[in-house]
Protein backbone atom coordinates (compact mmCIF):
# COMPACT_ATOMS: atom_id res chain seq x y z
CA UNK A 1 0.00 0.00 0.00
CA UNK A 2 2.92 2.39 0.79
CA UNK A 3 4.52 1.69 -2.24
CA UNK A 4 1.28 2.32 -4.21
CA UNK A 5 1.17 5.48 -2.14
CA UNK A 6 4.42 6.73 -3.10
CA UNK A 7 3.29 6.14 -6.96
CA UNK A 8 0.43 8.07 -6.88
CA UNK A 9 2.35 11.10 -5.43
CA UNK A 10 5.16 10.35 -7.82
CA UNK A 11 3.16 10.81 -10.89
CA UNK A 12 1.22 13.26 -9.60
CA UNK A 13 5.03 15.21 -8.71
CA UNK A 14 5.39 14.34 -12.38
CA UNK A 15 1.90 15.55 -14.15
CA UNK A 16 2.53 19.03 -12.08
CA UNK A 17 6.01 19.48 -13.08
CA UNK A 18 5.17 18.55 -17.00
CA UNK A 19 1.93 21.21 -16.59
CA UNK A 20 3.85 23.83 -15.19
CA UNK A 21 6.65 23.23 -17.41
CA UNK A 22 4.14 24.10 -20.47
CA UNK A 23 2.77 26.89 -18.88
CA UNK A 24 6.17 28.59 -17.82
CA UNK A 25 8.12 27.83 -20.78
CA UNK A 26 5.74 27.35 -23.62
CA UNK A 27 5.89 31.40 -24.69
CA UNK A 28 9.19 30.34 -25.88
CA UNK A 29 8.17 28.26 -28.57
CA UNK A 30 8.66 29.37 -31.89
CA UNK A 31 4.77 30.36 -33.49
CA UNK A 32 3.15 28.13 -36.07
CA UNK A 33 3.17 29.92 -39.66
CA UNK A 34 1.50 28.75 -42.70
CA UNK A 35 1.10 30.40 -46.27
CA UNK A 36 -2.57 30.70 -47.40
CA UNK A 37 -3.99 32.44 -50.58
CA UNK A 38 -4.14 36.16 -49.96
CA UNK A 39 -7.17 37.72 -49.28
CA UNK A 40 -8.00 41.40 -48.17
CA UNK A 41 -9.42 40.36 -44.91
CA UNK A 42 -5.77 38.97 -44.22
CA UNK A 43 -3.64 41.64 -45.51
CA UNK A 44 -5.67 44.04 -43.28
CA UNK A 45 -5.09 42.32 -40.82
CA UNK A 46 -1.06 42.79 -41.18
CA UNK A 47 -0.41 39.54 -42.13
CA UNK A 48 3.26 39.68 -44.75
CA UNK A 49 2.52 38.89 -48.52
CA UNK A 50 4.94 35.66 -49.76
CA UNK A 51 5.06 33.19 -52.75
CA UNK A 52 1.82 35.19 -53.77
CA UNK A 53 0.01 34.04 -50.55
CA UNK A 54 -0.32 35.32 -47.23
CA UNK A 55 2.48 34.66 -44.57
CA UNK A 56 -0.51 33.30 -41.46
CA UNK A 57 1.03 33.08 -38.20
CA UNK A 58 -0.16 32.74 -34.18
CA UNK A 59 1.54 35.83 -32.52
CA UNK A 60 3.88 35.64 -29.80
CA UNK A 61 1.20 36.48 -27.50
CA UNK A 62 -1.35 33.67 -28.77
CA UNK A 63 1.80 31.14 -27.79
CA UNK A 64 1.73 32.35 -25.08
CA UNK A 65 -2.13 32.33 -23.92
CA UNK A 66 -2.30 28.91 -26.08
CA UNK A 67 0.20 27.28 -23.80
CA UNK A 68 -1.03 28.65 -20.75
CA UNK A 69 -4.45 27.20 -21.78
CA UNK A 70 -2.73 23.78 -22.40
CA UNK A 71 -0.64 23.51 -19.07
CA UNK A 72 -3.98 24.66 -17.15
CA UNK A 73 -5.98 21.67 -19.64
CA UNK A 74 -3.07 19.51 -18.90
CA UNK A 75 -3.12 20.09 -14.85
CA UNK A 76 -6.99 19.70 -15.25
CA UNK A 77 -7.22 16.57 -16.09
CA UNK A 78 -4.25 15.20 -14.34
CA UNK A 79 -3.73 16.72 -11.43
CA UNK A 80 -6.33 19.09 -9.82
CA UNK A 81 -9.61 21.12 -11.27
CA UNK A 82 -9.22 24.11 -8.89
CA UNK A 83 -5.64 25.52 -8.28
CA UNK A 84 -4.84 25.23 -11.88
CA UNK A 85 -7.01 27.83 -13.06
CA UNK A 86 -5.52 30.48 -10.38
CA UNK A 87 -2.24 29.78 -11.51
CA UNK A 88 -3.72 30.78 -14.87
CA UNK A 89 -5.18 33.85 -13.94
CA UNK A 90 -1.57 34.85 -12.62
CA UNK A 91 0.22 34.07 -15.25
CA UNK A 92 -2.09 35.51 -17.97
CA UNK A 93 -2.00 38.96 -15.96
CA UNK A 94 1.75 38.86 -15.70
CA UNK A 95 2.15 38.41 -19.44
CA UNK A 96 2.17 41.12 -22.36
CA UNK A 97 -1.69 40.00 -22.93
CA UNK A 98 -3.60 42.34 -20.68
CA UNK A 99 -2.10 44.09 -17.48
CA UNK A 100 -3.88 42.42 -13.87
CA UNK A 101 -6.63 44.67 -13.20
CA UNK A 102 -7.68 44.10 -16.68
CA UNK A 103 -7.15 40.72 -16.49
CA UNK A 104 -9.44 40.08 -13.05
CA UNK A 105 -11.69 42.36 -14.62
CA UNK A 106 -12.14 40.06 -17.63
CA UNK A 107 -12.12 36.98 -14.90
CA UNK A 108 -14.95 37.89 -12.35
CA UNK A 109 -16.20 40.97 -14.35
CA UNK A 110 -17.49 39.06 -17.26
CA UNK A 111 -21.37 39.78 -17.28
CA UNK A 112 -21.07 35.48 -18.25
CA UNK A 113 -19.28 35.12 -14.96
CA UNK A 114 -21.56 37.29 -12.89
CA UNK A 115 -24.42 35.38 -14.08
CA UNK A 116 -23.54 31.91 -13.62
CA UNK A 117 -22.09 32.64 -9.83
CA UNK A 118 -26.50 33.66 -9.18
CA UNK A 119 -27.27 30.49 -11.43
CA UNK A 120 -24.73 28.05 -9.18
CA UNK A 121 -26.27 29.89 -6.32
CA UNK A 122 -30.15 28.87 -6.80
CA UNK A 123 -28.86 25.95 -8.35
CA UNK A 124 -27.05 25.46 -4.79
CA UNK A 125 -30.70 26.39 -3.35
CA UNK A 126 -32.33 23.29 -5.05
CA UNK A 127 -29.91 20.74 -4.10
CA UNK A 128 -30.25 22.13 -0.75
CA UNK A 129 -34.13 21.61 -0.64
CA UNK A 130 -33.59 18.06 -1.65
CA UNK A 131 -36.50 18.55 -4.24
CA UNK A 132 -34.77 16.12 -6.90
CA UNK A 133 -34.86 13.69 -4.11
CA UNK A 134 -38.90 13.40 -4.20
CA UNK A 135 -39.13 13.47 -8.29
CA UNK A 136 -36.98 10.47 -8.13
CA UNK A 137 -38.46 8.47 -5.91
CA UNK A 138 -41.94 9.52 -7.98
CA UNK A 139 -40.21 7.72 -10.76
CA UNK A 140 -39.12 4.78 -9.06
CA UNK A 141 -42.50 3.80 -7.46
CA UNK A 142 -45.00 4.13 -10.02
CA UNK A 143 -47.47 0.99 -9.90
CA UNK A 144 -47.68 0.65 -13.68
CA UNK A 145 -43.91 -0.45 -13.95
CA UNK A 146 -44.11 -3.39 -11.41
CA UNK A 147 -43.97 -6.50 -13.19
CA UNK A 148 -42.93 -4.94 -16.97
CA UNK A 149 -38.92 -5.25 -16.87
CA UNK A 150 -38.69 -3.05 -19.96
CA UNK A 151 -41.25 0.00 -18.91
CA UNK A 152 -39.41 0.07 -15.36
CA UNK A 153 -36.11 0.55 -17.39
CA UNK A 154 -37.30 2.85 -19.57
CA UNK A 155 -39.33 4.79 -16.83
CA UNK A 156 -35.84 4.75 -14.54
CA UNK A 157 -33.60 5.83 -17.65
CA UNK A 158 -36.13 8.50 -18.71
CA UNK A 159 -36.52 9.54 -14.87
CA UNK A 160 -32.85 10.53 -14.53
CA UNK A 161 -33.00 12.42 -17.86
CA UNK A 162 -35.90 14.57 -16.10
CA UNK A 163 -34.36 14.54 -12.63
CA UNK A 164 -30.93 15.69 -14.46
CA UNK A 165 -33.02 19.00 -15.05
CA UNK A 166 -32.84 20.07 -11.54
CA UNK A 167 -29.51 18.71 -10.33
CA UNK A 168 -27.21 17.27 -13.28
CA UNK A 169 -24.25 16.34 -11.72
CA UNK A 170 -25.40 14.46 -8.41
CA UNK A 171 -28.80 12.97 -10.52
CA UNK A 172 -27.14 9.46 -10.40
CA UNK A 173 -26.29 9.83 -6.74
CA UNK A 174 -30.30 9.70 -6.14
CA UNK A 175 -30.72 7.41 -9.14
CA UNK A 176 -27.39 4.47 -7.98
CA UNK A 177 -29.03 3.56 -4.42
CA UNK A 178 -32.30 2.94 -5.48
CA UNK A 179 -30.91 0.73 -8.29
CA UNK A 180 -28.54 -0.61 -5.91
CA UNK A 181 -31.39 -1.58 -3.86
CA UNK A 182 -32.86 -3.68 -6.55
CA UNK A 183 -30.05 -5.13 -7.39
CA UNK A 184 -29.68 -6.66 -4.48
CA UNK A 185 -33.92 -7.57 -3.81
CA UNK A 186 -33.98 -9.54 -7.03
CA UNK A 187 -30.23 -11.28 -7.12
CA UNK A 188 -28.45 -8.68 -9.75
CA UNK A 189 -24.66 -9.35 -9.06
CA UNK A 190 -21.49 -7.23 -10.21
CA UNK A 191 -20.79 -7.59 -13.63
CA UNK A 192 -23.94 -8.57 -15.20
CA UNK A 193 -24.99 -6.95 -17.85
CA UNK A 194 -28.05 -5.08 -16.87
CA UNK A 195 -26.11 -3.73 -13.95
CA UNK A 196 -23.33 -2.70 -15.69
CA UNK A 197 -25.81 -1.15 -18.71
CA UNK A 198 -27.86 0.75 -16.32
CA UNK A 199 -25.02 2.23 -13.91
CA UNK A 200 -23.54 3.56 -17.55
CA UNK A 201 -27.30 4.51 -19.08
CA UNK A 202 -27.86 6.64 -16.10
CA UNK A 203 -25.06 8.63 -15.92
CA UNK A 204 -25.55 9.18 -20.04
CA UNK A 205 -29.05 10.52 -19.06
CA UNK A 206 -27.22 13.27 -16.61
CA UNK A 207 -25.15 13.98 -19.74
CA UNK A 208 -28.13 13.81 -22.37
CA UNK A 209 -29.76 16.67 -20.08
CA UNK A 210 -26.48 18.48 -19.47
CA UNK A 211 -26.57 18.58 -23.44
CA UNK A 212 -30.31 19.52 -23.98
CA UNK A 213 -30.46 21.90 -20.67
CA UNK A 214 -30.09 25.65 -22.45
CA UNK A 215 -31.32 27.03 -19.11
CA UNK A 216 -28.73 26.32 -16.74
CA UNK A 217 -26.48 23.18 -18.02
CA UNK A 218 -23.71 22.59 -20.81
CA UNK A 219 -25.50 23.99 -23.56
CA UNK A 220 -26.48 27.00 -21.25
CA UNK A 221 -23.27 27.88 -21.69
CA UNK A 222 -22.08 27.15 -25.30
CA UNK A 223 -25.36 29.03 -26.23
CA UNK A 224 -24.44 32.04 -24.39
CA UNK A 225 -20.98 32.53 -25.42
CA UNK A 226 -22.23 31.96 -28.56
CA UNK A 227 -24.34 35.44 -28.61
CA UNK A 228 -21.51 36.64 -26.90
CA UNK A 229 -19.72 36.06 -30.22
CA UNK A 230 -22.23 37.46 -32.46
CA UNK A 231 -22.25 40.70 -30.87
CA UNK A 232 -18.08 40.66 -30.37
CA UNK A 233 -17.81 39.11 -33.98
CA UNK A 234 -20.53 41.09 -36.13
CA UNK A 235 -18.23 40.57 -39.02
CA UNK A 236 -19.24 36.79 -38.81
CA UNK A 237 -22.59 37.49 -39.41
CA UNK A 238 -23.51 34.86 -36.15
CA UNK A 239 -27.26 34.14 -35.80
CA UNK A 240 -27.89 32.91 -32.15
CA UNK A 241 -29.83 29.93 -31.47
CA UNK A 242 -33.01 30.26 -30.15
CA UNK A 243 -33.24 29.10 -26.44
CA UNK A 244 -36.81 27.06 -27.03
CA UNK A 245 -36.00 25.75 -30.70
CA UNK A 246 -33.03 24.19 -29.01
CA UNK A 247 -34.65 22.51 -25.60
CA UNK A 248 -37.07 21.02 -28.15
CA UNK A 249 -34.11 19.81 -30.15
CA UNK A 250 -32.10 18.36 -27.57
CA UNK A 251 -35.17 16.86 -26.08
CA UNK A 252 -36.09 14.95 -29.61
CA UNK A 253 -32.53 13.71 -29.86
CA UNK A 254 -32.53 12.86 -25.82
CA UNK A 255 -35.84 10.54 -26.46
CA UNK A 256 -34.38 9.11 -29.63
CA UNK A 257 -30.90 8.49 -27.90
CA UNK A 258 -32.72 7.37 -24.82
CA UNK A 259 -35.08 4.48 -27.31
CA UNK A 260 -31.89 3.60 -29.21
CA UNK A 261 -29.84 2.78 -25.86
CA UNK A 262 -33.22 0.09 -24.64
CA UNK A 263 -32.88 -1.32 -28.20
CA UNK A 264 -29.42 -2.04 -27.96
CA UNK A 265 -30.07 -3.83 -24.32
CA UNK A 266 -32.66 -5.93 -25.56
CA UNK A 267 -31.68 -6.45 -29.02
CA UNK A 268 -27.71 -6.47 -29.27
CA UNK A 269 -26.33 -6.82 -25.70
CA UNK A 270 -29.52 -9.42 -24.79
CA UNK A 271 -30.07 -8.46 -21.57
CA UNK A 272 -31.79 -10.48 -19.21
CA UNK A 273 -34.62 -8.64 -17.02
CA UNK A 274 -36.68 -12.16 -15.88
CA UNK A 275 -35.69 -10.90 -12.12
CA UNK A 276 -37.38 -8.03 -12.12
CA UNK A 277 -40.94 -9.37 -12.58
CA UNK A 278 -40.70 -10.10 -9.10
CA UNK A 279 -39.62 -6.78 -7.75
CA UNK A 280 -42.70 -5.39 -5.48
CA UNK A 281 -41.69 -1.32 -5.94
CA UNK A 282 -43.04 -1.22 -1.97
CA UNK A 283 -39.62 -1.76 -0.96
CA UNK A 284 -37.98 2.01 -2.37
CA UNK A 285 -40.87 3.35 -0.59
CA UNK A 286 -39.62 1.98 3.06
CA UNK A 287 -37.77 4.69 4.02
CA UNK A 288 -40.87 7.66 3.87
CA UNK A 289 -40.53 11.12 2.80
CA UNK A 290 -41.75 13.84 4.79
CA UNK A 291 -44.57 16.10 2.56
CA UNK A 292 -43.53 18.83 0.42
CA UNK A 293 -43.66 22.28 1.76
CA UNK A 294 -44.73 25.75 0.74
CA UNK A 295 -40.71 26.35 0.40
CA UNK A 296 -40.17 23.50 -1.99
CA UNK A 297 -43.25 25.06 -4.08
CA UNK A 298 -41.95 28.62 -3.84
CA UNK A 299 -38.37 27.38 -5.12
CA UNK A 300 -40.09 25.26 -7.63
CA UNK A 301 -42.22 28.00 -8.63
CA UNK A 302 -39.10 29.99 -8.87
CA UNK A 303 -36.98 27.56 -10.94
CA UNK A 304 -40.08 27.39 -13.43
CA UNK A 305 -40.05 31.58 -13.29
CA UNK A 306 -36.30 31.97 -14.30
CA UNK A 307 -37.11 28.96 -17.05
CA UNK A 308 -40.03 31.07 -18.76
CA UNK A 309 -37.53 34.11 -18.54
CA UNK A 310 -35.19 32.64 -20.77
CA UNK A 311 -37.32 30.58 -23.45
CA UNK A 312 -40.45 33.18 -23.73
CA UNK A 313 -38.70 35.61 -26.05
CA UNK A 314 -37.82 32.52 -27.88
CA UNK A 315 -41.34 31.45 -27.83
CA UNK A 316 -43.32 34.73 -28.26
CA UNK A 317 -40.64 36.89 -30.49
CA UNK A 318 -38.62 39.79 -29.37
CA UNK A 319 -40.89 42.24 -31.63
CA UNK A 320 -43.45 42.95 -28.43
CA UNK A 321 -42.54 44.70 -25.25
CA UNK A 322 -42.31 41.54 -23.09
CA UNK A 323 -40.08 39.59 -25.32
CA UNK A 324 -38.04 42.77 -25.94
CA UNK A 325 -37.74 42.95 -22.09
CA UNK A 326 -37.29 39.61 -20.98
CA UNK A 327 -34.37 39.13 -23.97
CA UNK A 328 -32.77 42.52 -22.99
CA UNK A 329 -32.57 41.54 -19.08
CA UNK A 330 -31.35 38.11 -19.65
CA UNK A 331 -28.21 37.90 -17.66
CA UNK A 332 -30.69 39.76 -15.12
CA UNK A 333 -32.70 36.44 -14.23
CA UNK A 334 -30.33 34.29 -12.03
CA UNK A 335 -29.74 37.32 -9.80
CA UNK A 336 -33.31 37.89 -9.91
CA UNK A 337 -34.73 34.47 -8.96
CA UNK A 338 -31.30 34.49 -5.71
CA UNK A 339 -32.99 38.16 -4.88
CA UNK A 340 -36.34 36.61 -4.65
CA UNK A 341 -35.34 33.31 -2.74
CA UNK A 342 -33.66 35.95 -0.01
CA UNK A 343 -36.08 37.52 0.15
CA UNK A 344 -39.37 36.07 0.60
CA UNK A 345 -39.61 34.40 4.16
CA UNK A 346 -41.59 32.09 5.87
CA UNK A 347 -42.03 32.51 9.70
CA UNK A 348 -39.23 34.46 10.26
CA UNK A 349 -36.91 32.80 7.54
CA UNK A 350 -35.46 33.38 4.08
CA UNK A 351 -36.89 30.51 1.87
CA UNK A 352 -33.00 29.97 1.12
CA UNK A 353 -30.17 30.80 3.74
CA UNK A 354 -27.46 31.42 1.11
CA UNK A 355 -24.85 30.51 4.63
CA UNK A 356 -26.27 27.41 4.52
CA UNK A 357 -26.70 26.53 0.96
CA UNK A 358 -23.25 27.41 0.64
CA UNK A 359 -21.81 24.01 1.87
CA UNK A 360 -23.19 22.53 -1.38
CA UNK A 361 -22.20 25.47 -4.33
CA UNK A 362 -20.08 24.01 -6.77
CA UNK A 363 -17.38 26.43 -6.63
CA UNK A 364 -14.39 24.03 -8.66
CA UNK A 365 -17.00 24.04 -11.68
CA UNK A 366 -17.90 27.77 -11.07
CA UNK A 367 -14.17 28.66 -11.09
CA UNK A 368 -13.52 25.91 -13.53
CA UNK A 369 -16.44 27.64 -16.06
CA UNK A 370 -14.89 30.97 -15.23
CA UNK A 371 -11.28 30.39 -16.34
CA UNK A 372 -12.14 28.68 -19.47
CA UNK A 373 -14.36 31.91 -20.10
CA UNK A 374 -11.39 33.69 -19.09
CA UNK A 375 -8.65 32.11 -21.30
CA UNK A 376 -11.03 30.56 -23.93
CA UNK A 377 -11.62 34.55 -24.49
CA UNK A 378 -8.20 35.61 -24.22
CA UNK A 379 -6.93 32.68 -26.75
CA UNK A 380 -9.64 33.39 -29.57
CA UNK A 381 -9.07 37.34 -29.00
CA UNK A 382 -7.81 39.07 -32.28
CA UNK A 383 -4.45 39.69 -31.10
CA UNK A 384 -3.31 36.47 -30.30
CA UNK A 385 -4.52 35.21 -34.20
CA UNK A 386 -5.36 31.95 -32.89
CA UNK A 387 -8.91 31.89 -34.34
CA UNK A 388 -7.97 32.87 -37.80
CA UNK A 389 -4.81 30.29 -37.90
CA UNK A 390 -6.98 27.29 -36.55
CA UNK A 391 -9.77 28.58 -38.99
CA UNK A 392 -7.49 28.37 -42.43
CA UNK A 393 -5.96 24.85 -40.52
CA UNK A 394 -9.30 23.19 -40.55
CA UNK A 395 -10.24 24.99 -44.02
CA UNK A 396 -7.59 22.76 -45.87
CA UNK A 397 -8.83 19.89 -43.71
CA UNK A 398 -12.75 20.36 -44.45
CA UNK A 399 -12.59 22.53 -47.93
CA UNK A 400 -14.82 21.09 -50.40
CA UNK A 401 -17.12 18.98 -48.32
CA UNK A 402 -20.45 19.60 -48.51
CA UNK A 403 -22.90 20.97 -45.98
CA UNK A 404 -23.92 17.26 -44.92
CA UNK A 405 -20.36 15.84 -44.85
CA UNK A 406 -19.06 19.41 -42.96
CA UNK A 407 -21.72 18.27 -40.53
CA UNK A 408 -20.83 14.92 -39.75
CA UNK A 409 -17.29 16.07 -39.36
CA UNK A 410 -18.06 18.37 -36.59
CA UNK A 411 -19.80 15.74 -35.07
CA UNK A 412 -17.26 12.52 -35.37
CA UNK A 413 -14.59 16.20 -33.91
CA UNK A 414 -17.01 16.74 -31.57
CA UNK A 415 -17.24 13.65 -29.80
CA UNK A 416 -13.26 12.71 -29.95
CA UNK A 417 -11.76 16.38 -28.57
CA UNK A 418 -14.81 15.97 -25.59
CA UNK A 419 -13.44 12.65 -24.10
CA UNK A 420 -9.23 14.36 -24.51
CA UNK A 421 -10.70 17.87 -22.72
CA UNK A 422 -13.06 19.23 -20.66
CA UNK A 423 -16.36 19.55 -22.90
CA UNK A 424 -17.54 23.03 -21.76
CA UNK A 425 -13.81 23.80 -22.55
CA UNK A 426 -13.56 22.48 -25.98
CA UNK A 427 -17.10 23.87 -26.65
CA UNK A 428 -16.07 27.34 -25.79
CA UNK A 429 -12.69 27.35 -27.99
CA UNK A 430 -13.89 26.19 -31.25
CA UNK A 431 -17.29 28.01 -31.57
CA UNK A 432 -15.36 31.09 -32.94
CA UNK A 433 -13.58 28.78 -35.02
CA UNK A 434 -16.41 26.40 -36.18
CA UNK A 435 -18.64 29.75 -36.67
CA UNK A 436 -16.10 31.18 -38.92
CA UNK A 437 -15.50 28.34 -41.03
CA UNK A 438 -19.38 28.48 -41.87
CA UNK A 439 -19.22 31.95 -42.57
CA UNK A 440 -16.18 31.23 -44.96
CA UNK A 441 -17.79 28.22 -46.76
CA UNK A 442 -21.04 29.96 -47.03
CA UNK A 443 -23.10 27.77 -44.56
CA UNK A 444 -25.73 28.58 -42.06
CA UNK A 445 -24.17 28.03 -38.67
CA UNK A 446 -27.17 27.48 -37.11
CA UNK A 447 -27.90 23.25 -37.82
CA UNK A 448 -24.21 22.78 -37.36
CA UNK A 449 -23.10 24.38 -34.15
CA UNK A 450 -26.63 23.18 -32.37
CA UNK A 451 -25.56 19.84 -33.32
CA UNK A 452 -21.90 20.57 -32.25
CA UNK A 453 -23.17 21.59 -28.90
CA UNK A 454 -24.96 18.89 -27.72
CA UNK A 455 -22.25 16.19 -29.20
CA UNK A 456 -19.47 17.90 -27.49
CA UNK A 457 -21.50 17.94 -23.82
CA UNK A 458 -21.37 13.89 -23.91
CA UNK A 459 -18.17 13.57 -22.84
CA UNK A 460 -18.01 9.63 -20.43
CA UNK A 461 -15.32 7.68 -22.53
CA UNK A 462 -12.56 8.83 -20.55
CA UNK A 463 -12.31 9.89 -16.67
CA UNK A 464 -11.24 13.26 -17.68
CA UNK A 465 -14.00 14.44 -20.11
CA UNK A 466 -16.47 15.46 -17.43
CA UNK A 467 -17.36 15.35 -14.08
CA UNK A 468 -19.90 12.73 -14.82
CA UNK A 469 -17.09 11.00 -16.47
CA UNK A 470 -15.04 11.00 -13.07
CA UNK A 471 -17.84 10.15 -10.89
CA UNK A 472 -18.99 6.86 -13.01
CA UNK A 473 -15.23 5.41 -13.63
CA UNK A 474 -15.02 5.73 -9.56
CA UNK A 475 -17.97 3.87 -9.06
CA UNK A 476 -15.89 0.83 -8.32
CA UNK A 477 -18.35 -1.15 -5.86
CA UNK A 478 -21.00 -2.66 -9.11
CA UNK A 479 -19.17 -1.66 -12.72
CA UNK A 480 -15.61 -2.42 -13.33
CA UNK A 481 -13.54 0.05 -15.14
CA UNK A 482 -13.27 -2.01 -17.94
CA UNK A 483 -17.15 -2.25 -18.29
CA UNK A 484 -17.12 1.49 -18.03
CA UNK A 485 -14.70 2.55 -21.15
CA UNK A 486 -16.57 -0.46 -23.45
CA UNK A 487 -19.98 0.64 -22.23
CA UNK A 488 -19.42 5.01 -22.36
CA UNK A 489 -18.10 4.04 -25.76
CA UNK A 490 -20.95 2.70 -27.29
CA UNK A 491 -23.05 4.94 -25.68
CA UNK A 492 -21.27 7.68 -27.14
CA UNK A 493 -21.46 6.03 -30.35
CA UNK A 494 -25.00 5.45 -30.16
CA UNK A 495 -25.28 9.47 -29.79
CA UNK A 496 -23.33 10.13 -32.40
CA UNK A 497 -24.97 7.77 -34.80
CA UNK A 498 -28.58 9.64 -33.91
CA UNK A 499 -27.35 12.77 -34.46
CA UNK A 500 -26.03 12.15 -37.73
CA UNK A 501 -29.30 10.18 -39.24
CA UNK A 502 -31.81 12.35 -37.22
CA UNK A 503 -30.19 15.46 -35.55
CA UNK A 504 -28.92 17.06 -38.96
CA UNK A 505 -31.74 16.76 -41.19
CA UNK A 506 -33.66 17.79 -37.78
CA UNK A 507 -31.67 20.84 -37.19
CA UNK A 508 -31.90 21.76 -41.02
CA UNK A 509 -35.34 22.07 -40.06
CA UNK A 510 -35.18 24.12 -37.30
CA UNK A 511 -32.52 26.46 -37.53
CA UNK A 512 -32.19 27.44 -40.91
Amino acid sequence: MQDRLRNVDMMRVIHILIGCSIMFFGRFLSAPTMVVPASDKLISMGFPQVDGGVLLSISPIGVTVVTLFIGVIYLWTFVDTLWPGFLGVIMLGMSDYAAMPKVLSMFMGNPMTVMIFFLFAFAAIIIESNLSVYLARWFMTRKLIQGRPWLFTATILFGTYIVAFLEQTTSCFLMWPALYIIFNYVGFKKGDSYVSLMIVYTMMMALLSFATDPIKGGAFYLLSNMQNLAHSAPELNIQPLNLSIYLLFGFIISLLCIGAMLFAMRFIFRVDVSPLKTLDVEILKKDKLPPLTLRHKIIVGLFFFYALWLLLPGIIGKDNMLGAFLSANALCGTLIIVFLATAIHLKGKPVADLTKTNAVFPWKTYFLVAVAFLLGGAMTSKVTNVSIFMEYLLRDSLYGMSYTTLGIAVIVIGIVLTNFFNSVVAGLVLSPVLLAICDAFGFSSGPIMACFFYVVLIAAATPAASPFAAILYDNSEWISTKDVAKHTVIASGIVVAVLILVGLPLSQILFS
